[in-house]
């Protein structure tokens, strides 16, 4: 077998005798089609990262690389990405429900035409994507593991009602979006929004200094025994009023106020789930370019490219030439690098040697 540029000629040989035909083997690693996998990392981080379209990335694929890449062939490129990234992700998805502090949102997605949902989790340098056609607590038992160990930072979204309170944080950006709705129902209503509002204004202001390092924890949680009982009050004060908005809302917060201030009190968890929200807007901008998927499998590329590109970002790693590497090693045979914030998988590495 000869070698020239990335060309391979096999050798074939006839026997005379029995006219059995017998050609000489790629070597390990060479992949059988037209495409190597330097390529098919740049066609999947196309998609996951850079959100173009299967006709943009035809396109740009010929004017760039003058190479002649059929809109089957990036279909069929993404689903060998996609096999060669499921150990990898698989490996991400169970180290993230272990982590002390996680974020969950979800977001809308639309799959084969049909309603579904897009769901992230994102714990310690790593973000870890589904999608799934429903929105309940299964998925998001799916997301976190069925027992459910750590912090959990969401909005007040009814699938996560299954992880008690006591280990939950409400993220106070929605809570503050409420308050502020409270003024568009009357004077009470107003009254009890600029209310809360203010005490809202009067805890974040304690918080940014707890991060800023100008304000030690101890002294922050003094200040905030007062600002506690009013933000209670006030929401009592509010579920009790005759604006029924305002009052349903104020019940449905307090059911949960055992959620409200977590952060004051656990180190790390965030009175916020911006981080959560920030991971899931990248997929809210390929889903409004792309329109969703058309198949489960084309769900599964999203997923597990979403998961490995944002789980990179955090780690700060290149992604093509880890998404090439994993390509490599499927041609090989071989479980792709890992996922793992690097301190850890050098260590799972030395555990299983």
């Amino acid at each position: 077998m000869l070698a020239m540029g990335h060309d391979y000629l096999l050798h074939s040989l006839t026997c005379k005798t029995c006219k059995i035909s017998t050609r000489a083997e790629l070597p390990a690693g060479v992949p059988t089609g037209n495409f190597g996998a330097r390529l098919q990392a740049i066609v999947a981080i196309c998609s996951g990262e850079y959100r173009m379209s299967k006709r943009m990335i035809e396109e740009m694929m010929s004017d760039v690389f003058d190479a002649d890449v059929s809109l089957g062939s990036v279909s069929n490129l993404e689903q060998a990405t996609s096999e060669a990234l499921r150990e990898p992700v698989a490996e991400v998805a169970e180290y993230a429900k272990a982590q002390p502090i996680k974020h969950a949102d979800e977001t809308g997605w639309t799959e084969g035409k049909k309603r579904a949902w897009l769901w992230v989790l994102v714990a310690a340098n790593v973000a870890v994507f589904l999608i799934r056609p429903s929105r309940g607590a299964a998925v998001a038992k799916e997301l976190l593991g069925e027992v459910f160990t750590g912090i959990l930072i969401s909005d007040r979204w009814s699938g996560y009602n299954w992880v008690p309170t006591s280990v939950r944080q409400l993220c106070w950006a929605h809570l503050i979006r409420h308050f502020k709705g409270f003024e568009d129902h009357g004077p009470h209503g107003q009254r009890i929004g600029l209310a809360l509002q203010a005490c809202s204004d009067t805890m974040f202001a304690h918080w940014t200094r707890v991060r800023d390092g100008t304000l030690q924890r101890s002294t922050f949680q003094q200040y905030m025994r007062p600002v506690r009982a009013q933000i209670l009050n006030f929401l009592q004060e509010g579920s009790l009023c005759n604006v029924p908005k305002v009052a349903g809302r104020c019940r449905e917060i307090l059911k949960l106020q055992d959620a409200l201030f977590t952060f004051i009190r656990i180190v790390g968890v965030e009175p916020t789930n911006n981080i959560a929200e920030r991971a899931v807007r990248h997929a809210v901008l390929w889903r409004k370019a792309c329109f969703g998927t058309d198949s489960e499998n084309g769900s599964r590329f999203v997923e597990r490219i979403l998961t490995t590109v944002a789980t990179l970002r955090m780690q700060k790693r290149n992604v093509l030439d880890y998404v090439t590497a994993a390509c490599e090693a499927r041609l090989r045979g071989e479980p792709g690098p890992s996922l793992l914030p690097q301190a850890q998988a050098v260590e799972s590495d030395a555990i299983a040697a």
